[in-house]
């Protein structure tokens, strides 16, 4: 089916005018996959490209826990942090698992975050990278770093849509929000 180059209604084959505007159709030609008007521009890129975030389902439970992001400190600004400390974002916790040859992990309910700092230096900046604070109730470990991350402002906000998420499932309100 023909899209009208003019104003891009669709037509029928055999139509030799627009039926909505009357612009002759003799030179415009069926596109072989007709999802779209011919008339309308293509969707922008987005200004940064990062890699999609497949989501992988933890506990196999519709509805349960599923991995929204890993990631680990730059191995060139932080080669040893970046060998030995890993980050897990899920639904409902965020993970931060350390050591090489033993394991300390981490773990801050996605419901008990308050606040969410981003930053980066002009190094990290050239090379993409940035630290992130979180700062939650949690009475072990109330800030929580996530040193040289790739994509800092893209995780912020990941995180941050998830916690917002997570209190709403919870019905939990910060003090802030009462």
């Amino acid at each position: 089916m023909p899209y009208c180059p003019e104003c891009g209604t669709k037509n029928d084959d055999t139509a030799r005018f627009c039926k909505n505007c009357g612009h002759s159709l003799e030179e415009v030609e069926a596109p072989a996959d007709a999802a779209a008007p011919v008339g309308t521009a293509p969707e922008p890129e987005p200004a940064v490209r990062t890699r999609p975030v497949t989501v992988e389902d933890l506990d196999a439970e519709p509805g349960g826990e599923r991995l929204l992001w890993q990631g680990h400190p730059s191995r060139l600004l932080a080669p040893r942090l970046g060998f030995s400390t890993r980050y897990r974002l899920t639904n409902e916790r965020l993970q931060v698992i350390r050591g090489f040859l033993s394991r300390h992990t981490e773990e801050i309910e996605l419901y008990r975050v308050n606040d969410i700092d981003m930053s980066q230096s002009f190094g990290e900046r050239i090379f993409g990278l940035g630290d992130i604070q979180i700062e939650g109730t949690d009475a072990t470990s109330p800030i929580t770093r996530l040193d040289k991350i790739r994509g800092p402002a893209q995780v912020k906000d990941l995180l941050r849509a998830a916690a917002r998420a997570e209190r709403q499932r919870r019905r939990v309100l910060l003090r802030d929000e009462v």
